[in-house]
């Protein structure tokens, strides 16, 4: 029989060998005093061990003790050389003198073997813990039949039940499935009938521009024809008029060749439509058939003789003689007058950026003269079939160009159609702004008083709190889903999300190129951590590199493709889970930057007790997280004296002001932080010449500048990040950000440079679940397309006509509102005059569908998703108008 331990015993050496027990006389549904004189007739039975089962027993306990020196070296982190040569030292030593290792049994009483057994059984025990094996094993337990047949039962009852389990999710994946076909047969047929009915509306459409005459040239555009014909003659009005009111009158002919094109008339007077049709805008003249059915209708027909020659645009109706199958093609001339100004198909209106088309009248002619003979007809009057390619001269989109002529080189995918885009002849946002301010929604709309709230929602809050920690203070409001700019509660109520979740829904709500990757990547590979590579976590670090070496930051200047100051490679990333973390990281590093400095400046090592490079200068005002260490940087009582104290060795500085540098750096500063626009602390803006005397200090002394542009960088504020546009001389070492970089998902990262990375080795600063494949894959997607021209220009042009807009607000409430807009971007902040009354708005705005933030203690902060569109602008605006009137008028 194998113990477990490298010993073969034989069979009986067990508590079984010692012990020997009439098992039928000790039943469990006996009482105790039953089983107690079964006891007293049938005791047990002590039977001697023999030499054998006593030199194995002693055998036994030397490997158990050399199997516990084996386990406590090895918990020492010795060598496996070493434990092996101690082992063989214990085991040959214990062998030497095996006699004492175990009594001798025959001087034992049939009472002792109760200790035996209890002894026994506990070496067994802990040898079971040492070898990592379950601890309640009771020797002998293999041959209860008893319990062999419940662990059977018992079994064969889990095993049912898995298979019952199994059957029930079998049989919900098929009804599932069954329902999911059953969706995407509806959506197919539906779709098969949509395409059926836009395929007739094809077919009816292309019947009648077969059937339509062509569209009349009026006398005023001779001189443009005559300049653009080929033929050097030019002949009398009249003359021509009446020509081309013969051809007009020639059977019509079946022949694959287009009618002619290319001119719009340019009259202003139109020929009404015939009574009893309705005009169409997208033909250019009524069908055939058209004369009859009005000749049906109206008791005085029109008269079918020949029309004498007229300026007018409108085409006379043509005459119901059969047609001929013998073509019979316009002349020359008009063919290749016609021809000699079809460029080539272009793309329909209604696409990105795109002019809309021009209004036009009942018959499809444009009701006011163009400013300029058009190059091109719209695309509804093309007939591009059956034509010869020698005839259409080639006026295609340079190679590369896509939809709208858009450059292929610069790809900018579907979902980067913003909301507010506007027409290239649309007028300048600036030129609508109001010139009053909006009450249109001073009636409270989402009411929270607790009257209002339903009884539904009141328990779904009084059951989260009893288990939530109460660390925020929320309105009575359940949220429950959003899309784009808008987020909806559990009652059905929309809210304007002009917060976008603080700053961090660059993309809006439920993005569906977000949702693809995150259910894409989530079905890859979520999670496989650091201790190994992932392929997205090394693209998303170069792509922010290289932005930043095109954009400008960091030390590179806009567009520089050269590392700042001689670095190898320029810049490195850490990925972390939130922006607390990022700042976190970034104090550690440059911590260790600062031992490092003070190491090589005195020739010591960085370990020595002696180090005093320690110190930390940060703002007032300032905010980079709740954890210990941020929070140590973080100046505002509400948020510290709880927690106090804190980390030593922080200064506290004030924004923009020169004089405290010299008080604040010292040789003893390793690190300064700062937010270049503050977010928390009221959308303050650091000055650009305060920035460059700070750069300038830190490197006087040594010290590591830290820009955290958790809420102000990635395109916030128009830019990669908010000192793009700065000098190099007032750029950072390091650089924080969290926020929008995954539209939601939790993600972080500290950028730095060269110089300041080379100092981080392996092991000296880690995270479990930063950088994973599915927050980077998210990352780089979201960052890929908010680093778009098309999505930058966007966003700066909002936050133009927010600017403009916000700037109205203090000549209309100049008791409440303080003058100018704080910030840029679209992290602006709204200062009032009364401490009291950013709160107040908040709320009101809330209360009209309106997500708004507070900042600092006197500011409303309006930090909207970076697509956001002129119509939400306009909305969240004019509910901020709609408060201070209210308030104004209270």
């Amino acid at each position: 029989m194998y113990n477990g331990i490298g010993l073969t015993t034989p069979r009986g050496s067990g508590t079984n060998g010692y012990v020997v027990r009439n098992l039928s006389a000790l039943r469990a549904h006996q009482s105790a005093a039953d089983r107690a004189s079964a006891w007293d007739i049938a005791p047990p039975k002590h039977r001697e061990p023999d030499a054998a089962i006593l030199e194995h027993e002693k055998k036994r306990k030397v490997e158990v003790k050399c199997l516990e020196l084996q386990l406590e070296l090895e918990e020492k982190g010795l060598e496996e050389d070493e434990i092996e040569k101690q082992v063989d030292e214990l085991r040959t030593k214990l062998l030497a003198n095996l006699n004492a290792m175990a009594s001798n049994a025959k001087g034992l009483k049939p009472s002792d073997t109760h200790a035996i057994a209890a002894a026994k059984k506990e070496e067994l025990n802990k040898m079971a813990r040492a070898l990592g094996t379950r601890s309640d094993y009771t020797e002998g337990e293999a041959f209860d039949r008893e319990k062999q047949e419940e662990n059977r039962v018992r079994r064969m009852a889990e095993r049912e039940e898995r298979d019952r389990q199994r059957d029930e999710e079998r049989e919900k994946m098929r009804l599932q499935k069954e329902k999911w076909e059953a969706e995407r047969k509806e959506r197919e047929r539906l779709r098969r009938r949509e395409e059926d009915r836009r395929r007739k509306e094809r077919e009816e459409e292309m019947n009648r521009r077969e059937r339509m005459p062509p569209p009349p040239m009026p006398p005023r555009d001779r001189e443009y024809r005559d300049r653009r014909s080929r033929s050097p003659v030019r002949r009398d009005p009249a003359v021509r008029d009446r020509d081309y009111d013969d051809r007009r009158r020639r059977p019509v002919s079946r022949s694959p060749s287009p009618p002619p094109r290319g001119r719009r008339p340019s009259s202003p007077s139109l020929s009404p439509p015939p009574r009893g049709r309705r005009p169409s805008s997208r033909s250019p003249s009524p069908p055939p058939r058209a004369a009859r059915r009005f000749s049906s209708r109206s008791p005085s027909p029109p008269p079918r003789a020949r029309r004498p020659p007229t300026r007018s645009p409108s085409p006379p109706l043509r005459t119901r003689r059969p047609p001929t199958r013998s073509p019979s093609p316009p002349p020359r001339r008009v063919r290749r007058r016609f021809d000699s100004r079809s460029p080539s198909p272009q793309p329909p209106y209604r696409r990105s950026g795109s002019v809309e088309p021009p209004s036009r009248g009942a018959r499809g002619i444009s009701d006011s003269p163009p400013p300029y003979p058009p190059k091109s007809p719209p695309p509804r009057y093309r007939r591009d079939r059956g034509r010869s390619p020698s005839r259409t001269p080639s006026r295609s989109p340079p190679r590369g160009a896509g939809r709208g002529g858009r450059d292929s080189r610069s790809p900018s995918p579907p979902e980067l159609r913003h909301a507010s885009s506007l027409p290239e002849n649309a007028p300048h946002p600036a030129a609508s702004i109001p010139d009053v301010p909006s009450t249109k929604y001073t009636a409270v709309t989402h009411p929270e008083d607790p009257s209002s709230v339903p009884r539904s929602v009141k328990a779904m809050i009084d059951r989260s709190s009893a288990y939530v920690l109460p660390v925020y203070a929320r309105p009575p409001v359940i949220m429950s889903h959003g899309k784009g700019a808008y987020i909806w509660d559990t009652e059905g109520r929309r809210y304007l999300d002009f917060s976008a979740g603080i700053a961090v829904n660059a993309l809006g709500h439920s993005d569906m190129g977000v949702a693809n990757v995150m259910a894409s990547e989530a079905g890859t590979l979520l999670h496989a951590s650091n201790v190994y590579h992932n392929k997205w976590a090394g693209q998303l670090a170069e792509l922010l590199v290289k932005l930043t070496q095109q954009e400008g930051g960091l030390g590179w200047e806009t567009g520089s493709t050269h590392p700042p100051q001689g670095a190898t490679s320029g810049a490195k990333v850490f990925f972390s889970n939130s922006g607390t973390e990022a700042n976190e990281g970034a104090l550690k590093v440059a911590r260790k930057v600062g031992k490092a400095r003070w190491a090589a400046s005195t020739g010591k090592s960085w370990d020595d007790p002696a180090c005093d490079k320690h110190e930390i200068v940060c703002f007032e005002r300032g905010f980079h997280g709740r954890s210990m260490g941020a929070l140590s940087v973080t100046t505002n009582p509400k948020y510290q004296k709880p927690f106090a104290p804190l980390l030593p060795g922080v200064k506290v500085g004030r924004l923009n002001v020169l004089e405290d540098l010299d008080r604040l750096l010292s040789e003893k500063t390793c690190a300064v932080i700062v937010e270049p626009i503050q977010g928390e602390g009221g959308v303050h803006a650091a000055d650009v010449a305060w920035l460059q005397a700070l750069r300038k200090k830190c490197d006087e002394v040594g010290a590591v500048l830290i820009y955290d542009e958790i809420q102000c960088g990635l395109y916030r504020t128009g830019s990669l990040w908010a000192h793009s546009t700065m000098p190099i001389e007032a750029h950072p070492d390091v650089v924080t950000m969290a926020k929008p970089l995954a539209n939601g998902y939790p993600i972080g990262a500290v950028l730095m440079r060269d110089d300041v990375a080379e100092t981080m080795t392996a092991g000296s600063h880690g995270t479990t679940f930063g950088g994973s494949p599915l927050a980077c894959a998210l990352g780089f997607h979201v960052l890929s397309r908010i680093s778009e021209r098309s999505f930058v220009s966007n966003t700066m042009e909002m936050s133009a006509y927010l600017s403009g807009r916000l700037a109205q607000l203090p000549r209309w409430f100049p008791s409440m509102v303080q003058p100018g807009v704080r910030g840029r971007g679209l992290i602006m902040g709204l200062g009032f005059k009364d401490a009291s009354q950013p709160g107040e708005v908040v709320q009101m705005a809330r209360e009209r569908g309106v997500l708004l933030l507070t900042a600092g203690n006197d500011a409303v902060r309006l930090v909207p998703s970076l697509n956001i569109g002129r119509t939400e602008v306009d909305l969240a605006v004019n509910v901020i108008e709609s408060c201070l009137h209210v308030m104004q008028n209270a």
